[in-house]
């Protein structure tokens, strides 16, 4: 019976839709030492444009990573005791939480990147590459009082995406180059919330944790991959380079991207940690969610001014705008009642992000045994103000970074970088999520096209997430190249 209901879950899940939970999208760190872009022509091209890999000269091998530590905090607005609507007279201590992401693990993750190649006569390259390029880690912490405030919007998370890909380019004339790279995505994905099992009760709209579900559901092994591609051009002539790269979301999928949560556990309101199978059958239930990747654009041009000194602009355009919610879908034995009646078995996340622009300026000086360059980025919110919550923290940011990078030994060269980035603080004003619409929808006798239906429907009907969110990042990365 738990592999029928399995199953049910799996065909029900191609007509649910869900996102990644956090903003922006895709590690900013990825591949880049601080000199990589769409107009260069090292082996971190293979993500950035898979055109460069025509400038690759003999075999070459590169490897490194970033690591990243990421700050939250979270000042909840206060609530109407009686109707969980803003303002009110129940406030909530400041909440915060960190994450860290690092490659240091096989495959490479967060922040990793491994790619071995070569320029073949001067007509061809190309390359081999293992990283990472979507990822997210945030865990929130309990206050002094043992509570967690962000619990109905998220406890932590984790998602992961491992990337194998192969890149090929050619000189197509004397000044412009043309790649293509295809690659296989992998993910894995670790996610705990609480869902309020008491909205629409006696309780009305009230938030009780007590009558608080936690969920938590976590991948297992490898999954079947996404399939992506990327497809690039470059242009090089005197002192100007220009390069231009799109990348796919998820191919033959519409950007989905499926994992079945194998661990999945369920603690009801009141119980003990854990979840709701019996110690008969440990394990009983089984989760899957799905989700979407964005269509990158990315394009570069560089100046060279003079022999030692060179210009960079890179501006990238990250296609987020189709993603609106996370879709939990859990299922156990029939004899297990409680999922689909006390406990739901079907939870919508809204998440409402937009498109994002990634704005960079880079000047570089170099000769012939190191250089250095400064770089300053800037980055537009991919989450309306008011669509923002603990599990999709975002907004205007911008982020200094200096690199390093020195010839060690005649074609071995090392590079270092550091980036601070800091986001302006994001006062959501009134919130999408209003609790309300549960017992309104239920009063309008389930009809969609009652608005307070639809917001239940999208996701929307969930404790208020209204207040003032802040987060900062640091970033420190190391890479080496060896030439042959």
């Amino acid at each position: 019976m738990l592999r029928s209901r399995y199953h049910l879950a799996a065909l029900a899940a191609p007509f649910l839709c869900a996102r990644v939970l956090a903003g922006p999208l895709d590690d900013a760190h990825v591949a880049d030492s601080g000199f990589s872009g769409p107009t260069s022509g090292d082996l971190a091209s293979v993500y950035w444009n898979p055109a460069g890999l025509g400038l690759l000269q003999g075999p070459q091998v590169m490897l490194g990573g970033a690591w990243q530590s990421t700050s939250v905090s979270v000042d909840r607005a206060s609530i109407d005791p009686a109707t969980g609507a803003n303002p009110g007279s129940t406030n909530f201590p400041r909440a915060s939480g960190s994450g860290t992401l690092q490659p240091f693990r096989w495959p490479p993750g967060p922040g990793g990147f491994f790619a071995i190649g070569a320029g073949i006569g001067h007509r061809f390259g190309i390359a081999l590459a293992l990283y990472s390029p979507f990822s997210s880690n945030l865990a929130m912490q309990p206050t002094a009082d043992g509570e967690l405030p962000t619990r109905y919007h998220l406890v932590n998370m984790r998602f992961d995406h491992t990337a194998v890909a192969i890149g090929l380019a050619i000189h197509a004339s004397e000044s412009i180059q043309i790649g293509v790279t295809t690659g296989a995505l992998f993910p894995s994905a670790h996610l705990v919330f609480d869902e309020d099992t008491a909205l629409g009760g006696a309780t009305s709209s009230k938030e009780n944790p007590a009558m608080a579900a936690r969920y938590d559901l976590a991948s297992s092994g490898i999954q079947i991959p996404s399939y992506f591609l990327s497809l690039g051009a470059q242009y090089r002539r005197g002192r100007l380079s220009l390069g231009f790269s799109y990348t796919t979301a998820p191919l033959g999928t519409a950007g989905l991207v499926s994992l079945s949560m194998a661990n999945t556990q369920i603690t009801p309101p009141g119980g003990a940690a854990g979840d709701l199978c019996p110690a008969s059958t440990p394990g009983c239930l089984a989760g899957q969610i799905r989700y979407r990747l964005p269509s990158i654009y990315t394009l570069g041009a560089t100046w060279q001014a003079t022999p030692h000194w060179s210009a960079t602009g890179i501006v990238r355009w990250l296609r987020n705008s189709a993603h609106d919610d996370i879709t939990v879908l859990v299922a156990g034995p029939a004899a297990l009642t409680a999922p689909g009646t006390s406990i739901p078995d079907h939870v919508v996340l809204y998440r409402g992000f937009t498109d994002s622009f990634d704005v960079r300026g880079r000047a570089v000086y170099e000769d012939k045994y190191f250089r250095v360059g400064g770089t300053l980025r800037l980055e537009t919110s991919a989450v309306p103000a008011s669509h923002v919550s603990a599990a999709a923290i975002d907004g205007l940011k911008v982020e200094p970074s200096v690199a390093a990078e020195f010839r060690v030994w005649r074609q071995v060269r090392m590079s270092a970088g550091y980036a601070f980035t800091y986001m302006f603080p994001v006062d959501t004003g009134t919130s999408v999520f209003d609790p309300r619409a549960v017992s309104a929808c239920q009063t309008a006798g389930g009809d969609l096209a009652n608005p307070a239906c639809q917001a239940q429907s999208s996701g929307q009907a969930r404790p208020t997430a209204a207040g003032t969110y802040h987060m900062w990042r640091q970033a420190l990365s190391v890479y080496t190249s060896f030439g042959f």
